[in-house]
């Protein structure tokens, strides 16, 4: 509850801040280049999040189970394993990416200068190494950390912004701030990392040896590739919908999708937050078979994130207009509809984080995957069709599909992983 209540009170300041930053981006840029901007950074985060391995979760995984001290060699070897992966994936990233901007500028005639800003703005997936970091964190406790980092980062890119805004900048010059900050985070959230690890820290890292890692951690290669497996097709569905609704629609639509997204995206994260936060403990649990305790814990946590969504849906319900004029202006209001419906399909979304961090901590990738498949078929089955005959809100719509399909099956799942594990504490 501690580690949550650092969590939530860091993304709450996060998201008043964020939302200060999207107004401010708002009324500088008219909606069809706020559209063009939403495309750029969603097709290098929806790159990102595809072929990232999201090392943190093998090597909290594997890495909870170790006294740190005394098997310092193993626990240094698991770091490199994943700093490589992070690696890897942001290397694969920038190169897809990239593909894929040039691609889509011969298909779909975009400006020589859109595509500059695109590749300036991808050189910020070399800088993706997260992942490393974040499984540092958890494994140290120091959640406030990452709360801090958060609020630190969201204050530069406002005040970064405050200064375009008065200077009456372009879209190029939102462009070249959302890359640097973006650089900035990955740089500074990795150094705070290496600075929690025991001494000789990160020059332990790069000493450490990988091979046979397969050996010393059994099955942990088949781990990240089943997790990341996962997570690719998850993030498919979620990544790529403004791509999507700016080729189906048109930008002017993209960016009103993007500013309900970029909203609905903080409430979002809070459930990977906290995923993250009960991972360690409920793989900790799992090994030493406390089913009781394990169930209490994925039972009061999915309890938190639907109470919380429901607040920030409810809160949206009634005063989402309002809020909506004031923050980024008349011309943005249609993006209100939008948001009511994604903070909807979010709340089911984020409700289920707790059960999914049960699975993978039962060693049940399978179940999440089959759930993810199943998610990301009702998703891409019902998209299309709905944006080409409600617009955006198509989109949104079939985001609720998703978040349905999501929720009940990894309750399924769960309940059947709980039954069949070999509970030493019942």
């Amino acid at each position: 509850m501690r580690a949550v209540t650092h969590l939530l009170s860091g993304t709450a300041a996060t998201l008043g801040i964020t939302l200060l930053s999207i107004a401010l981006t708002a009324r500088l840029l008219h909606p069809a280049a706020y559209g063009i901007l939403a495309m750029i950074l969603t097709l290098g985060q929806a790159s990102e999040r595809l072929l990232s391995f999201q090392s943190w979760q093998p090597v909290i995984r594997y890495g909870a189970s170790l006294d740190h001290e005394k098997d310092s060699a193993a626990f240094f070897a698991l770091l490199k394993f994943g700093l490589l992966l992070d690696l890897g994936g942001g290397v694969a990233a920038w190169v897809v990416a990239n593909g894929i901007a040039l691609t889509g500028q011969w298909l779909l005639g975009y400006s020589d200068e859109t595509l500059q800003m695109a590749l300036i703005f991808l050189v910020s997936l070399l800088f993706s190494y997260n992942g490393v970091a974040t499984a540092i964190y958890r494994l140290t406790d120091q959640y406030r950390m990452i709360a801090r980092i958060q609020v630190a980062n969201a204050l530069l890119r406002l005040a970064l912004i405050g200064i375009a805004f008065v200077m009456d900048a372009d879209l190029f010059e939102m462009v070249l701030i959302w890359t640097f900050t973006q650089i900035i985070m990955s740089i500074s959230n990795f150094i705070f990392a290496i600075r929690l690890l025991p001494a000789p820290g990160l020059r332990a890292i790069f000493d450490a040896s990988v091979e046979g890692i397969n050996e010393r951690f059994p099955k942990v290669w088949r781990f990240a590739l089943g997790s990341n497996f996962s997570l690719t097709v998850w993030s498919s569905a979620q990544q790529v919908d403004t791509l999507i609704v700016g080729w189906l629609a048109d930008p002017a639509s993209a960016g009103l999708f993007h500013i309900a997204k970029r909203i609905s995206r903080v409430v979002q994260q809070i459930g990977s937050q906290v995923e993250s936060v009960v991972y360690p403990d409920l793989s900790r649990l799992a090994a030493a078979g406390n089913r009781r305790a394990f169930v209490r814990v994925v039972i009061q946590t999915e309890l938190i994130l639907l109470a919380f969504g429901m607040a920030c849906f409810l809160t949206i319900l009634i005063a989402g207009a309002s809020l909506m004029r004031l923050i980024v202006g008349a011309q943005f209001a249609g993006a209100v509809p939008l948001l009511i419906v994604q903070i909807l399909a979010v709340t089911m979304t984020i409700s289920g984080a707790a059960s999914r961090a049960g699975l993978l901590s039962l060693g049940e990738q399978r179940g999440v995957l089959r759930t993810v498949v199943a998610c990301a078929m009702a998703f891409y089955c019902s998209v299309a069709p709905l944006i080409m005959e409600f617009g955006a809100m198509g989109a949104n719509l079939a985001h609720l599909a998703f978040g349905i399909v999501w929720l009940g099956g990894l309750s399924l799942n769960l309940r059947r992983a709980i039954k069949v594990a070999p509970w030493q504490q019942r």
